[in-house]
């Protein structure tokens, strides 16, 4: 319990003239406040209270002749006011000395300067950017046009719930939203919110759309160089506004050079984008119940120029009336917005040892009927399969003619199978023997963001030696050339 204990001059004793009582100093008077810093804020009100009864600078006639009676109802125990005169003073005790207001409205000041001291404001273990997608002048897609809403309503939607989510159940999370209103920050606007904030993880969030509606599902997009149709299509429909900005940096989409030199920028923090794109992309699948289309890479402006891990999800079509009609109904947005609340959730336990106060995040929603799909995503699969790489099969094993990326794993002079701690079992393993030595690659893949994922898989199983390497025709190739190629 913190005291505060301030000694002063006091005024002193009464005298009289012909215009009748007047106080004088009496300068041996010393004044001894004692105040409770706990209690300041209801001290604090107390003296309020008290200019009801028009307390005078001076006594006059009825004015109480003992300081008790001034004393706050409410104070606490330790709070006191108390009085020492000096030996020399005339009249000891007998006249009461009184402060004027003041002199306790500035007493007050100063402890709640002193009190804030004690009590420095807390910095938050983790940060996270989320970034609605589009707004005011950029509507975003459309959709079937059945709505008079559009993208930008939905992903805000999302976006504030999700951030509510964070904060009420992560402790230590301070959460920053680049737009909270139908407002339009630019994609620069966007990226400096993040790079400035020195955010830890910067989430964007859109909905999707195609010329067939038949087409459904979600995916979670990370920065890369990836040039199949699929991503270079949604590259470009989100890339669309930076031409109209002034302070684009000189983001040219066409310049390969450009793409390389940023998707080297972003190798140190490719690994935790791709986790988090995974976890995402697991909850959509299993706890809501979406048609699961992936993690993949793009060169989107956003998760470019961020310097820190950075998705940018796609809720689902807004071209498909079905699904359209989910994510525009409060209950499709709180179970998307939930989804990303586990996949942060786990993201921050792994990587800032954050513990959620509460582990199911839309408790609130579990009382409204689900839908089909919801109640086949809920259910849980074998425990075993927990076990697995976070890769898919089809990624380890997916090449783009003569040209593959791998991963190195390890090396050895025994020979024998590759087998990380506690038994993980590595698959799409090959073995090549040099010399004396024994390399172990796994997997190959025409996506160097999908080797990056199996590197860091492997690294957190047991092989934190592991690398990506490239190879042309058989041969193994320099990255940086393998990386300009799988670009060109």
């Amino acid at each position: 319990m913190q005291n505060l204990h301030l000694n002063g001059l006091g005024q002193g004793e009464t005298g009289k003239s012909d215009e009748g009582p007047q106080k004088k100093h009496a300068p041996g008077r010393v004044v001894h406040v004692g105040i409770n810093v706990e209690f300041v804020l209801s001290v604090c009100s107390l003296v309020c209270q008290q200019r009801a009864a028009k307390i005078p600078d001076t006594p006059g006639p009825g004015y109480p002749s003992k300081l008790d009676s001034f004393t706050p109802r409410m104070a606490p125990q330790d709070f006191s006011l108390s009085i020492t005169p000096n030996s020399g003073s005339p009249n000891g005790l007998s006249t009461p000395t009184y402060w004027p207001k003041s002199a306790v409205l500035l007493i007050c000041t100063l402890v709640l300067l002193l009190g804030s001291a004690f009590h420095p404001p807390k910095e938050p273990a983790m940060t996270v950017v989320i970034d609605a997608g589009h707004g005011g002048k950029d509507p975003g897609n459309l959709g079937t046009g059945r709505y008079r809403t559009s993208e930008k309503d939905i992903t805000l939607a999302v976006a504030r719930k999700t951030a509510a989510y964070i904060e009420e159940r992560i402790p230590g999370v301070q959460v920053i939203m680049t737009r909270t209103g139908d407002t339009y920050p630019t994609l620069s606007e966007r990226v400096r919110t993040a790079n400035e904030s020195q955010a830890d993880l910067l989430l964007s969030i859109h909905c999707d759309s195609f010329e067939k509606s038949s087409v459904t599902g979600t995916s979670t997009f990370v920065m890369g160089l990836d040039k199949s149709e699929a991503s270079l299509r949604v590259a470009a429909k989100e890339n669309a506004a930076v031409f109209n900005e002034k302070d684009a940096e000189g983001f040219d989409p066409d310049d390969p050079d450009t793409f390389i030199a940023l998707a080297l920028k972003q190798e140190i923090y490719l690994g935790r984008s791709l986790q988090l794109a995974e976890l995402i992309q697991t909850q959509f699948r299993q706890r809501v119940g979406r048609k699961d289309r992936g993690v993949r890479q793009a060169p989107y402006y956003v998760t470019a120029y961020a310097s820190m891990p950075s998705v940018l999800v796609e809720l689902g079509f807004l071209t498909n009336p079905k699904e359209e009609d989910f994510l525009h109904s409060d209950l499709g947005q709180d179970y998307m917005s939930s989804a990303l609340f586990r996949a942060f959730r786990d993201y921050s336990q792994r990587w800032f040892s954050l513990e959620a106060e509460v582990q199911e995040a839309n408790e609130k929603t579990t009382d409204k009927k689900e839908t089909e799909e919801t109640r086949r995503g809920t259910q849980d699969t074998n425990p075993e399969t927990k076990r697995q790489p976070m890769w898919h099969t089809s990624i380890a094993s997916t090449c783009n003619g003569d040209f593959c990326f791998s991963v190195q794993a390890a090396s050895n002079r025994r020979g024998a199978p590759l087998t990380g701690p506690g038994g993980f079992q590595v698959p799409h393993t090959s073995q090549q023997q040099i010399g004396n030595v024994y390399k172990y690659r796994v997997g190959s893949t025409s996506s160097y963001s999908e080797a990056c994922l199996m590197r860091d898989t492997l690294r957190k199983n047991g092989f934190p030696d592991a690398f990506v390497i490239a190879f042309e025709n058989g041969l193994r190739i320099p990255l940086e050339s393998a990386l300009k190629k799988a670009k060109d």
